[in-house]
Order: C-alpha cells, then structure tokens, then sequence
C-alpha cells in the first residue's frame, strides 16, 4: 500500500456544520500525523464549507491564501434580527416582511455591489486592545467596531420564498467581509429585519470545495493509501505565481538568502497581475518566494525555505 506523506502540503477540507474549525483541524491532526497545521480563515460554527490547511513548512504559506477572495451561499432569513446577525443568536428584533417583493430583493441585491461600507459583527474575532470584540460583548461591554471597506464582486439571489422570508443566495467578496453583516443590512434595506440562517463556502482563491474531503473522508485515503484532489502541493497551489527553475548550485545558495545570477536560472514562467515568484531546484522542490525586478535583477526574498520536499 501506497503511504501519502501529508506534510508540506495544502489540504483542503470540507468542514460540517456543527464544529468549530478549531476542532476540524485538531481532528485532521491526529488523523494524518503531522504536528504544524495552519488554516487560511476561520469559518463560524454554524456553517459548513471550504477549510484550507496547510502542513508543515508549508504552513508559512497560509499569508498568501488569507488575502484570496471568497465565495459563499447561503440563506438570509427575514422578519428577525439577532445580536449575532446569525441563527446562533438572541432575538432582538421582529418586523414584518410581506410587503418585500422579487424587484425589490433584486434590487436591494445590487445596492451591495462594488466597495461598500462593511460595520463588523460585534459578536466576531476582532480584536480591540488585544481581546477578541466577541469576548468584550459577552462580559457586558459596549463595543463599536469601525466600519471598513471591503468589496462585493456578486450577489446573486439564486431563490425566494416571500411567504417564509428565506432568500437563498450567492456572493463573491474580497477577504475580510462578513456576510452576517450583509444579511442583517439586507434586511434593513428592505425595510425590515434579518439574520443569517446558514451559510457555506464555496471557494477561496483558487480552491474550490467540489475539490475538497470531509476529515472523515479523509482518514479513509490514509487508510487505504490511495491519492485525491483535495491534497496539492505548495507550488500547484500558488498556481499565480510566476516559476524560476534554478541550477542545484543556485538552490543551496538561495536556500541561505543569498543572491543568484541569471546564468543560474533553468526557465522562469511570468507571475499572473502583480504576484511575486516561486524559486524551485531541478526537481519542482519549493526553496523560495521572492519579488524579482527582471530588468535590473533586483530579489526581494519574502521567505526562503531550508529543504521543503514536496508530499508527493
């Protein structure tokens, strides 16, 4: 039988409703053996979707998956609002909504396009002076988080029921947007009230759940040995990225921070808009990401790794 070796590695999960991320992830720990796991965003108890791990050395990575665009659906249920703006939450406000209609929900959609004005739950992980708002809220103290701006690329309402209030939708959005805050804006701009009843996601960046494993799922590729989308390696998963394939000469040097000339490079693939590159020996090992200013052979090193052999 075939060992898959998960360390140095990016594992996309498919997380359940009804455990914390936290859990998912010390459950995966204890299935695949390796001690350094990271994700790359948290997702509330509540809701279910795409998780991303990263193993290892390649843990450092999560920075670069952290700043990715997100994707979600979910329900919006309106005629109440929560001090959560999740079902998870108490009741703090009832108003009626029979007088919301299909325009009116389409056009309330578009209202959130583009870069808006984004006030966070305060019920969330922020931090204020070093302690998470949410903490601050439950020990009594009133708290205001800052609004911030953050960019809703699509909201799609994909189905209604008017009689029950649940607007199923779907929304692409840059890093940092809290789609309670949506759902309970939604409902104001309605002219009436909501929360979010569930919610899912669909992707991040390139990574997308159809490609992910339940951690259940998972232990059984350990047991049987036998390989699967949902595990990528670090340099298919900054996919972005530009390539410098470099001379073994020229990776023990990198692999210390030092300088490489351009007579030490085997090819170099250009990165996609504004991303840096991924330095890789002969054999597609990851040693380095750097800034490169091609015309004047200038390197930034972001991160420089010491022997990152990929999982397979």
């Amino acid at each position: 039988m075939k060992i898959v070796d998960f360390d140095n590695a990016v594992i996309l999960i498919d997380k359940p409703v009804g455990r914390t991320s936290f859990e998912v992830i010390s459950q995966l720990r204890r299935i695949i053996g390796v001690k350094k796991i990271g994700h790359c965003g948290t997702l509330d108890k509540f809701a279910s979707g795409l998780l991303v791990a990263c193993t290892g050395k390649a843990s450092r990575l999560a920075r670069y998956f952290l700043e990715s665009d997100k994707c979600y659906s979910g329900i919006i249920k309106l005629g109440v609002e929560t001090d959560t703006y999740d079902l998870t939450g108490e009741v703090v406000a009832q108003k009626p909504f029979l007088h919301v209609t299909e325009d009116m929900l389409r056009e309330a959609a578009k209202d959130f396009l583009g870069i808006i004005k984004q006030q966070p739950p305060s019920y969330s992980s922020l931090k204020i002076d070093g302690k998470r708002a949410s903490d601050r809220v439950r020990r009594g103290e009133d708290i205001s988080l800052k609004s911030r701006d953050v960019t809703i690329y699509r909201f799609d309402i994909k189905e209604f029921s008017l009689s029950t209030g649940e607007i199923f939708f779907e929304i692409e959005c840059s890093k940092g947007t809290y789609i309670r805050s949506i759902a309970r804006d939604f409902g104001i701009k309605l002219g009436t009230v909501a929360h979010l009843q569930s919610l899912r996601r669909e992707r991040s960046g390139n990574f997308r759940i159809e490609d992910a494993e339940t951690v259940d799922s998972i232990k059984t590729v350990v047991d049987s040995g036998e390989m699967g989308t949902f595990i990528i390696n670090p340099t298919e998963a900054l996919i972005d990225f530009g390539r410098v394939f470099v001379s073994d000469e020229a990776a023990s040097k990198i692999s210390h921070g030092a300088f490489f000339t351009r007579g030490d490079v085997l090819s170099l693939e250009l990165p996609f808009d504004s991303k840096p590159f991924v330095l890789l020996d002969g054999k597609g090992n990851l040693i380095a990401i750097a800034d490169i200013d091609l015309d004047k052979w200038l390197i930034d090193y972001h991160m420089v790794f010491n022997s990152m052999t990929q999982p397979f």
